[in-house]
């Protein structure tokens, strides 16, 4: 391909830079969603009255149905076969329960309760396990996806997201008294603690191509940096403005923070670890997902009430 800063390129050999192409509003304020391997559909939970989850199809980006009566849902996972998602409904201080619903329908098959504050879950590549982080009784919970019955407990301090290693044997979860907890996921067991970055955290994501843990504190304006095979911290992106959620591009080194107090989207080369670009134009970005062909990424926007799709 012919570099976009040849003089002699012709117009179809320039790469266009990254920005939002199409801006679709939803009801209630997005804050998080999820996204169908496939890359066809789009979830979008929305914490506000109507206390919803959007079901939304990318071919073209428009809105399937809207799932209403689900309270205060905030986080959500969605199984590797795309056939439910789990949502929290975090509209009491405790007691929060987690909503299964069945996507060929959107219909809630199951309410899992016996929690106390629910914050982030995440399940396993296989979505046999569905892992939650019951903030309120400083606990790792695991259960069985067949019948949504406990088969692991884990005590941890405070935590508040939670992501599964490719290999699902390893939790790696943010919280707001340790820095970053490892649980051995065979036997339940905390394998290391490792101090992060000050403040409370929003996120924790994964890098696809190396064993990098990144975790954001969105009061300090950090991302931190993990090596998940030391483990230790290895780095920090400093200086963003209130990082909330991270997004990697499987078929690049790049990856995309949204910076939900600046109204932007930070690209972050993964192989070297700092930022080379940025993506202008939204208000208070929240969750954001890649495709898997790695065209394009989708943003909730909780200021603009929309999710927006992005070229990458």
């Amino acid at each position: 391909m012919t570099e976009v800063n040849d003089p002699h390129a012709a117009p179809d050999d320039i790469v266009a830079p990254a920005a939002i192409v199409e801006t679709l509003a939803l009801p209630g304020a997005p804050n998080n969603l999820v996204m169908n391997r496939a890359g066809t559909r789009l979830y979008v939970t929305s914490a506000t009255t109507p206390g919803s989850v959007t079901v939304l199809s990318t071919q073209p980006l428009s809105i399937i149905q809207t799932r209403t009566g689900l309270g205060s849902p905030i986080w959500i996972a969605i199984k590797a076969d795309g056939s439910s998602i789990y949502v929290s409904d975090n509209s009491v201080a405790t007691g929060t329960s987690i909503n299964v619903i069945e996507t060929l329908n959107n219909t809630v098959v199951e309410t899992i309760t016996g929690f106390i504050t629910v914050n982030g879950i995440a399940l396993n590549s296989t979505g046999t396990r569905l892992y939650v982080a019951d903030h309120g009784a400083s606990k790792l919970v695991a259960l069985d996806t067949s019948n949504h019955q406990r088969v692991g407990e884990t005590s941890v301090r405070n935590p508040k997201e939670i992501l599964v290693a490719p290999d699902d044997a390893r939790a790696h979860i943010a919280t707001d008294l340790d820095g970053w907890v490892i649980v051995d996921l065979a036997n339940n067991n905390v394998l290391a603690t490792i101090t992060t970055a000050v403040g409370i955290p929003t996120a924790i994501g994964y890098s696809p191509r190396y064993p990098r843990v990144y975790i954001s504190h969105r009061d300090s304006g950090r991302m931190t940096i993990g090596d998940a095979l030391i483990p230790d911290v290895s780095g920090e992106i400093n200086g963003l403005m209130g990082p909330w959620r991270i997004a990697f591009n499987r078929l690049s080194e790049m990856a995309y923070i949204t910076e939900t107090d600046g109204g932007q989207i930070s690209i972050i080369d993964t192989r070297l670890n700092r930022i080379t670009g940025t993506i202008k134009g939204f208000d208070k970005p929240r969750g954001i997902v890649v495709a898997p062909d790695g065209r394009n990424a989708y943003v909730a926007d909780i200021g603009k009430r929309s999710v927006s799709m992005v070229r990458l």
